[in-house]
């Protein structure tokens, strides 16, 4: 074994394999007296290529940091109980407070004792430690997301009304049964959820749509979401006339700035928190003066309102290409009026590498621009895509906004091996990829989700349906109107065990194809999100937890259903470690969240039923 400066020492290993293991520390190079708070976090990792485990060390409390343990001393306990084996290092760097060492072939699981002296003379102090060794730790001190946004959806504001094309005779009505999907709606505790305001809906002619769009936003208050509403689009003047577009941008914005105004002052919706001006703006006509001038106009106008301070202004909502360029404009000429940054990610189902490489690509532009000029990053649209033609012939579905008119999947089917389609939005498939997804971008610092979208609903004539509640226009004798997918309950699951303002913490280990995300209430509860992205059974062993503390364990598609059940509690006991295990295409969640309080809809009247979740939800 080689210590931190080099020296061999001794090897110990595999005689770890049944026995504990002891550490006495002495800390050096303290500049003042450790103080009498001083506490020793320990934490040991092992991931399942590596020969050896690594143990981390640090010191927390008012005093001083040591930057350096001068001794250290390992001592082996056998099954007769008595230490064995000692060991000992010297001069262990600890920089930045953390010292790490390499404790040898230490197997999962085994428990190590940790006594550390701190100072020296009559200021030293004795600190002690248990763990043990787990694939991954938390580590609470590193906050990745320090004012979580939620997991929440797309709204459609048409959802209290209908659109109709009189020269094609469409007799399209509103949605029914809407009392059974507001519950649906509010049982998911959304976070960030993202409305569109549109410029037709200021056309006289359009009062349904505005009525419409003040009763989603009702919703959404109710619901206790944290609100983005998106100026779907901007206008377009003829032949691009400079002197008619600088019109129309100033009347649009001036509208805009009054339904914020209405909504915030006269109908005290407190849920509208944040707006953004363009869906998509990288795809579009638009250009980055003119963007950057509607951004400054609404910025001048509610300020004149007196509500600038209550909304928060996110720019983007960039899709891939020509990403860069707009990141960079936003970060160089809109860092005073911007507070955050938005994307939109979308993959096919079988191109799950699109995944990772969409999150790390919008990273590293991130990442080129100086810290000063970031603002912080949200997700406002994603989705999974599926098949959409098959040997060269379009899959064709009917539009029932059209009359039934065929037109091209979208998002399109899942295809089985027997040739079976399933629309994509419909199959565990998509969940299971969303909820990677969700776990895998947390812990990459995005700082809110609004997946699209919530439920299906109009938004023009065209049909796309990736929502998390379904509809049926006509629904057999007892049969849900509005269906919830395996996605809504993965979401549902998400949602009702984090919450807004909670953080995301840094987490610390790999293990093949397991991801942890971990979060953190205001109050200090903990959720643990788990999975094994190549949906394999999965067992997680995972420290640094709050010690002692129990955590309800609850499970998507723990049985292949698609929906949420609960596998009981686990205790970290006084090591501070779970393990948990998860079936393949599952995700399990770990809460210190009471067990009472959570709601499930599942029936199609009539209140939502409570979820005690120490019984199966199913």
């Amino acid at each position: 074994m080689i210590n931190s400066t080099g020296k061999r020492i001794a090897k110990f290993g595999s005689l770890l394999s049944c026995g504990w293991l002891f550490l006495a520390l002495t800390a050096g190079s303290i500049a003042a007296q450790v103080s009498t708070d001083a506490t020793l976090d320990a934490y040991a990792l092992r991931g399942p290529q590596e020969a050896s485990a690594k143990l981390y060390l640090s010191v927390s409390g008012s005093g001083a940091v040591p930057q350096q343990f001068e001794n250290v001393r390992v001592s082996l306990t056998g099954p007769d109980g008595q230490p064995q084996n000692a060991s000992t290092y010297s001069q262990v760097a600890a920089p930045g407070g953390q010292a790490v060492i390499d404790i040898g072939d230490i197997p999962l699981l085994a428990p190590i004792s940790v006594h550390a002296t701190l100072g020296q003379g009559d200021g030293a102090r004795t600190v002690n430690a248990k763990t043990e060794v787990t694939e991954f730790a938390v580590t609470p001190q590193n906050v990745v997301v320090p004012d979580f946004q939620g997991f929440g959806a797309q709204m459609n504001m048409h959802l209290y009304t209908a659109l109709n094309d009189p020269t094609k005779g469409t007799g399209n009505v509103p949605p029914q049964d809407l009392p059974n999907l507001e519950e649906k709606v509010k049982d998911m505790k959304p976070g960030l959820v993202r409305i569109f305001l549109s410029p037709a809906n200021y056309d006289p002619a359009n009062q349904n749509r505005m009525t419409s769009f003040y009763q989603t936003i009702a919703l959404a208050q109710a619901a206790g979401a944290n609100v983005n509403i998106t100026w779907w689009f901007i206008e377009r003047a003829p032949k691009d006339d400079p002197v008619i577009q600088q019109t129309l941008i100033q009347q649009d914005m001036q509208e805009f700035a009054g339904t914020l105004a209405d909504l915030l002052i006269n109908h005290k919706f407190t849920a509208v928190q944040q707006i953004t001006i363009q869906n998509e703006v990288n795809t579009t006509w638009v250009k980055q003066p003119l963007y950057e001038q509607c951004y400054r106009l609404l910025d001048q106008y509610l300020r004149a309102d007196g509500i600038r301070d209550h909304i928060k202004f996110v720019g983007g909502d960039l899709v891939l290409n020509g990403q860069m360029s707009w990141f960079q404009y936003m970060a160089t000429h809109m860092g005073d009026v911007l507070d955050g940054w938005s994307v939109h990610i979308y993959w096919d189902y079988w191109d799950t590498a699109k995944i990772e490489s969409r999150l790390s690509g919008i990273l590293a532009v991130y990442n080129s621009i100086p810290p000063e000029q970031r603002k912080p990053l949200s997700v406002t649209e994603y989705g999974v895509r599926g098949v959409k033609t098959v040997n060269g012939v379009s899959i064709m579905v009917p539009d029932p906004y059209r009359n039934g008119k065929l037109v091209l999947t979208d998002p399109g089917m899942y295809i089985d091996s027997s040739g079976n389609q399933t629309p994509i939005s419909q199959t565990n498939i998509a969940a299971f990829e969303q909820a990677w997804f969700n776990i895998l971008a947390a812990e990459d610092g995005f700082g809110g989700f609004s997946k699209w979208d919530f439920y299906r609903a109009q938004y023009d004539f065209g049909f796309q349906d990736y929502s998390l509640i379904g509809y049926l226009f006509d629904p057999a004798s007892g049969q849900d109107r509005w269906p919830l997918r395996p996605a809504y309950y993965m979401e549902w699951l998400m949602a009702n065990t984090t919450g807004q303002h909670w953080q995301v913490l840094g987490l610390q280990g790999t293990s093949g194809a397991k991801l942890v995300a971990p979060f953190r209430s205001p109050g200090g509860d903990q959720t643990l999100f788990a999975l094994s992205s190549d949906q394999s059974d999965a067992t997680f062993t995972i420290g640094n937890l709050p010690r002692g503390t129990e955590f309800n364990v609850l499970l998507w598609n723990g049985d292949g259903a698609g929906d949420v059940s609960s596998a009981g509690t686990v205790n970290s006991e006084g090591d501070g470690v779970v393990t948990v295990h998860a079936p393949g295409g599952s995700m399990v969640a770990l809460t210190t969240l009471p067990s009472t309080g959570w709601h499930l809809c599942r029936s199609t009247s009539g209140p939502c039923a409570t979820f005690e979740p120490h019984q199966p939800v199913h």
